[in-house]
């Protein structure tokens, strides 16, 4: 076909034109049926709408216009209606599933009910009105006419038509197979205005009519009531007959029956001699999905309420413009729908699905879905496993190896051919990678690079294709870095990402960009509920829906699709359900377990599966191959009964076929399960197997270690994990390295031969010593426990020189991950072993690395909110910096502007603790700056306005004094203009500081980027979105405790208690505010402006709780703070402010203590 825009040659399947991007087919939000047109060809949901109030195009399924947030629903309609008032038709067939045991299949029941749908689609159609069918009734609106007299007479006309097909096929029906269906129609008025779903006429329908005669019994199985409005419009032609009256909505409404027998027109003979016709069934309905049953409110409960870490980017209640990226939370079993549409609507972006285990959709069904789209060339699978992380640049050696269809066994590796790198490769680095070949050691970060550049070239080369990535948050670290410079770079290469995360992994958390992109995409996955589950299938489970099996698979599945189908295959490979084409069935019941997880379920089953041997031996045989074996692989593994033992375990479902290669849906969980089940000694003989028939001896894997271990061979191990170690620090991948060295130093740790202790403690010291060499890159998650261990032994060495370079390589990987308290214990490491140095140029013993380490320790002083020892040393640091002594305090491997950016970072440290600690002389620190360090950015001078600002008197601030050259004047001119221009307007507020967020993340100042989290949540709880801003305080409570960041962790409690008072929760604000105020008056140098607030905010609990005695000696307190310090507060000191709520925490009067925080006051004041 050619898309009839730009007239390009195009597949039937395609969704989206590839070259101009006009949408070919929609995907119907209510059925999923993928349509040419708006309008669903199965249900007649109208797709996409424009709001009749103000134009702007929505989705129709987001129920409220984005725009003006007029109903979208209702827009359909006014926007088809030709009248105000027009007649409604409903239809129902209230015996249609009972057919099924008559007509003898679901197959032909469905048949059935296509036919019957195609009759009501044509004739509704030729009358030019949309038929919508919404749970299962038919709603029909004529609102094309433009009188509503009109509109009923072509809803009489429509009906007579719709019911004569009808009786048709009632009477071929019942001379077949004695049955009919019946057909309840109503014909009701309604207006534009009335909601679109009001369908429900009040009045019952009882059909009592009988006859002998089969003409008349077929006539009698249908029924047509009118409302009054109606048959009073009806032509003089139409006979009708009171029924009875009925109130609806307050107004009684009578009801008529309208007999429309003398209009219907049937020759019986004609029927007689025609043989019934067979309807093609549409794809669309042959590939409907078994649906499932319905889950308990207790089991959806567990599920719903996980912690989410990036809650701050759910974007519900506050739209922030900076992030165009979508955040889907949807049903598991609505995956397909929603990942449809997304790359119907990007075809080249990136969607991602986060998912705990049990919500893991079907890949195959994924695959296969997309495919059907015609949108990309190539699809291309690849899984994530925890074994990746044991070889160079794992993911991208897998996705090499798919693209080209490489053989997986070593001993075929000779058949790979690698010819077609030679023009982007002629040092054959991807071939040294797919055979694992160590290359000689250069230098280790420009080989890293140059891989960086060939994989960015490879995808380069393969455009208009969708890489499907499972288990993502499994990719080894060195992949996720290349892949994180690719999605910075996505608009420069024709690729499209689908990929799958466990549910506490985030994409956009390392790769912040993605945020305000709007070819991002991140869905959530939820539970299903039972009876969502089932819906469609109610008929194929209906003998065993009753049985105790079913209810408690209900009781376990917790929404879960996947656990549902698996625990049934379970019961019927048990022999406790069969199943046929038609059902399934209760066949032999018997005293089972149904496990209660996932985990256990799958164990359960392939406990099953070692009933026959050789399917299992070869199940267990490919998946320690990998996620993906290719055919030549599974040939040489010379298995007898090849072919009956693959197809068993594809209609088991534990493998499927693509690109001509074996993979495993839920690839992880089917290995940890397998390998756990197996008996060590079948183990014993596949390792064996697998040594014999696919590896050779020269080419190590992390596959063969691990057989190597099974057989106990740990001499053999080991030398896999030290070649494998060689292999990837020669390749650039460090983090690989790194992994490799801990295996081998768990194997050297096993080793209890005395005598041979002494060689390998020299081994292990050798070890830890090329490890800190060859750190290039300390990640805090990652690397800790090599990192710490390698410190260790160096510092049990005695070797302070590697101490110290260990450190300083571990400070900046803390410092870049926010971990301030480690890096404060690190840098204490560091200026213990250089002592008997001075910062002073002038002096003797002057160390450059100790000056620079004294600058690094002022950043950490900061970040942990020792504000006044920040001060102290920052002063003495700075004292000795002029701009002409620079090159002299510089270190040689820093240049020039390096140095400098440093100098000037601990300036505005510095300066920014002079103002939280209301030193009040900010100005006079950067004027004695300036004069020794001329190149200090003029954009320092927002720290006076700062000071202004905090102090009450009016902040002197402009865009002018924003400055790309430092860390902190655009953060700073954010905030202030938050709480300047939008402080009681959340939207306005969050905007602001979600500016200032982005520019703390970018500057890695985690510190204050968490601080403008804490401002969010204050504009949540002005919306009095009191769950969002509880999930952002509690998280930054607990980062903030973590990493030692103590004026913050206040200052989220200070918040806390806030939104408890605007609750009425003042027991628990209370709670919150009198321990706080307990560890800052305990504190030394503990921050008085953040005292000042505790006490203001204990002074309004006491006059909430009516004890104005003691709340005036906060107040008091307040007062004296504020004058000290000249802040211009204004406290509210006006009782009829403070009327209390009723305090749904409050048993009794609040017992206040008579020591402590209060009775003390007056004293301390």
């Amino acid at each position: 076909m050619e898309c009839p825009k730009c007239g390009l040659e195009i597949d039937e399947k395609t969704t989206v034109c590839p070259n101009c991007k006009k949408v070919l087919k929609v995907v119907c939000p209510i059925c999923k049926t993928i349509n040419k047109t708006n309008t669903c060809k199965k249900c007649g949901y109208v797709i996409v709408t424009k709001c009749n109030r103000c134009g702007k195009v929505n989705q129709t399924v987001d129920k409220q216009c984005k725009k003006c947030g007029f109903s979208l629903e209702q827009s359909v309609i006014l926007n088809e209606a030709n009248t105000d008032n027009f007649a409604l038709m409903t239809l129902d067939f209230p015996n249609v599933n009972e057919l099924r045991n008559l007509l003898g299949s679901v197959q032909l029941l469905n048949k059935f009910k296509i036919k019957l749908d195609k009759i009501i689609y044509d004739v509704t159609k030729s009358a030019g009105v949309r038929r919508q069918v919404v749970n299962n009734t038919y709603i029909i609106r004529f609102d094309k006419d433009y009188t509503f007299n009109s509109s009923v007479n072509t809803a009489i006309t429509t009906a007579i038509k719709i019911l004569t097909e009808i009786t048709k096929m009632n009477y071929k029906l019942t001379n077949k197979k004695n049955a009919t269906v019946r057909c309840n129609m109503f014909l009701l008025r309604r207006s534009v205005n009335d909601n679109p779903y009001d369908i429900k006429s009040g009045f019952n329908i009882s059909m009592v009519k009988q006859s002998e005669n089969l003409k008349q019994r077929v006539l009698n199985t249908f029924q047509v009531i009118a409302d009054n409005y109606v048959q009073d419009s009806l032509d003089n032609i139409y006979r009708t007959s009171p029924l009875n009256s009925v109130m609806v909505k307050g107004e009684m409404v009578m009801f008529h029956e309208v007999d429309v027998n003398s209009h219907i027109h049937i020759n019986y003979e004609d029927l007689e001699d025609k043989p019934d016709e067979d309807i093609e069934i549409p794809n669309f309905v042959q590939n409907m999905l078994v649906e499932q049953d319905k889950l308990d409110g207790e089991a959806l409960s567990k599920l719903e309420s996980p912690t989410d870490p990036d809650a701050i980017y759910d974007i519900e209640t506050i739209h922030f413009n900076e992030i165009k990226c979508d955040f889907i939370r949807t049903e598991n079993i609505e995956v397909f729908y929603h990942v449809v549409n997304k790359l119907s609507e990007h075809p080249y972006g990136i969607c991602a699905i986060k998912t705990p285990p049990l919500y893991v959709p079907y890949s195959l069904k994924i695959i296969s879905t997309i495919e059907e789209l015609g949108i990309y060339k190539n699809i291309i699978s690849i899984t994530c496993y925890d074994e990746m992380k044991y070889s160079p640049y794992s993911f991208f050696r897998e996705l090499v190896a798919a693209i080209f269809e490489y053989t997986v066994s070593q001993k075929l590796f000779n058949t790979n051919d690698f010819s077609m790198f030679r023009s982007i490769d002629p040092d054959n680095l991807i071939k040294d990678l797919i055979t694992l070949n160590e290359r000689s050691i250069t230098n280790n970060l420009d080989t890293r690079s140059t891989y960086f550049d060939i994989f960015f070239t490879l995808l380069n080369v393969i455009p208009n294709t969708l890489i499907f990535i499972e288990n993502f948050d499994k990719i080894d670290q060195s992949s996720y870095d290349v892949m994180r410079l690719l999605f910075e770079q996505f608009e420069r290469l024709k690729i499209s990402y689908l990929i799958s995360y466990d549910k506490d992994f985030s994409l956009h958390k390392d790769t912040y960009s993605l945020l305000s992109k709007p070819y991002y995409t991140e869905i959530a996955l939820k539970p299903t509920s039972f009876e969502k589950m089932i819906a469609e299938n109610k008929e194929y489970y209906r003998k065993i829906m009753d049985s105790f099996y079913f209810h408690r698979i209900a009781k376990y599945s917790y929404g879960s699709i996947l656990f549902l189908d698996i625990a049934i295959q379970y019961l019927i490979e048990c022999g406790v359900f069969s199943a046929s084409d038609d059902c399934i069935e209760l066949v032999s019941p018997k005293t089972i377990i149904i496990p209660s997880s996932l985990n256990k379920l799958m164990k359960r089953r392939l406990n099953l599966l070692e009933d026959d041997p050789d399917a299992i031996k070869f199940l267990a045989t490919c998946v320690l191959l990998g996620t993906r074996v290719d055919q030549e692989t599974i040939k040489s593994l010379k298995y007898d009964g090849i072919d009956e033992i693959i197809e068993k375990l594809a209609d088991m479902g534990y493998i499927y076929f693509w690109n001509n290669c074996m993979y495993f849906p839920n690839y992880n969980l089917l290995r940890e399960c397998l390998l756990s089940v197996l008996d060590k000694n079948v183990l014993r003989e596949i390792a064996k197997d697998l040594f014999e028939k696919v590896f050779v001896d020269n080419m190590p894997s992390p596959t063969k270690a691990y057989l190597y271990g099974l057989l106990e061979d740990y001499k053999s191990e080991f030398l896999e994990w030290e070649n494998l170690a060689k292999i990837n620090l020669s390749m650039g991948d460090f983090n690989s390295y790194v992994n490799c060295a801990d295996k081998i130093l768990q194997l050297l740790d096993k080793n209890t031969d005395e005598e041979k202790q002494e060689e390998i403690d020299k081994y292990k010291l050798d070890l830890f010593e090329n490890i800190s060499n060859n750190l290039y890159e300390y990640l805090p998650d990652k690397t800790t426990g090599i990192a710490e261990a390698t410190l260790s032994r160096l510092e049990s060495a005695g070797d302070d020189e590697k101490v110290i370079t260990l450190c300083s390589k571990m400070i900046q990987g803390c410092l870049a991950s926010g971990n301030y308290l480690h890096a404060l214990e690190l840098t204490h490491k560091i200026l213990s072993r250089i002592q008997s140095s001075s910062i002073d140029p002038s002096a003797p013993d002057f160390n450059k690395y100790f000056f620079l380490m004294t600058l690094i320790h002022v950043e950490i002083l900061f970040n942990i909110g020792a504000w006044e020892d920040c001060i102290d040393i920052g002063y003495k640091v700075l004292s000795v910096v002029n701009q002409n002594n620079l090159d002299k305090l510089r270190p040689d491997y820093l240049s020039k502007e390096q140095f400098e950016k440093i100098i000037i970072d601990a300036v505005g440290f510095v300066a920014l603790s002079n103002v939280l600690q209301l030193k009040g002389n900010v100005q006079e620190f950067l004027n004695l700056v300036k004069a020794d360090l001329p190149k200090l950015p003029p954009s320092y001078d927002i720290f006076n306005a700062l000071q202004d600002f905090m102090h009450g008197a009016k902040a002197s601030y402009s865009p002018v004094m924003v400055s790309d050259s430092d860390k902190f004047s655009g953060i700073l001119f954010h905030i202030m203009e938050a709480f300047t221009r939008n402080l009681n307007d959340a939207n306005g507020f969050a905007e602001e500081i979600y500016a200032a967020k982005q520019l703390a993340r970018f500057n890695k100042l985690h510190q204050l980027e968490l601080f403008c989290d804490l401002l969010i949540g204050r504009s949540y709880i002005l919306l009095e979105s009191y769950d969002k801003a509880s999930l952002i305080i509690y998280k930054i409570i607990r980062q903030t405790g973590d990493n030692g960041m103590k004026n913050l962790t206040y200052a989220a409690w200070l918040l806390m208690s806030d939104m408890n008072i605007k609750q009425g929760r003042y027991t628990v604000a209370y709670g919150i505010v009198n321990n706080s105020l307990i560890q800052l008056e305990k504190a030394d140098s503990s921050n008085e402006y953040l005292l000042m607030l505790f006490k203001y905010q204990m002074y309004k609990l006491l006059m909430y709780k009516g004890h104005e005695d003691k709340a005036q000696i906060c107040i008091a307190q307040c007062g004296y703070l504020a004058q000290k310090h000249g802040i211009n507060f204004n406290f509210d000191t006006d009782p009829s402010h403070y009327i209390p709520l009723v305090d749904p925490d409050d048993e009794s009067n609040m017992n206040l203590p008579q020591t402590g925080a209060i009775s003390d006051a007056g004293e301390r004041e």
